[in-house]
């Protein structure tokens, strides 16, 4: 009963705080997996001319990581408003877990 109460303290302390913790696991998947999104980027203009390639770049990082952003943090929000009221501090400990374990794997620590 005891880890029941916790959790449910935890819930109501994290309910606030949804939009930052969404905002900080789709940054965190952007930190881990942006290398692949540059790569991406690098194979899709590398035959552009050299100041077509840097505005490329320039406006992938500045407008494209920003819309990324902006984009899929509403749909983390929804996806972690969806899960039951008890198991959101599950999910959310068990997704900041996952990313670090990801990023071990890509040596990101």
């Amino acid at each position: 009963m005891i880890i029941l109460d916790l959790n449910l303290r935890l819930a109501h302390f994290l309910q606030p705080h949804l939009n930052e913790i969404s905002l900080a696991i789709v940054a965190t998947c952007l930190v881990i997996y942006g290398d692949k999104v540059n790569g991406f980027l690098k194979r899709a203009i590398s035959s552009w001319v050299f100041v077509a390639r840097v505005v490329a770049f320039i406006l992938m990082c500045t407008f494209g990581y920003g819309l990324l952003t902006l984009w899929s943090q509403p749909l983390v929000y929804w996806l972690i408003s969806q899960v039951d009221y008890l198991y959101r501090p599950l999910l959310i400990a068990g997704c900041f877990c996952l990313l670090g374990i990801l990023a071990e794997r890509k040596r990101n620590l």
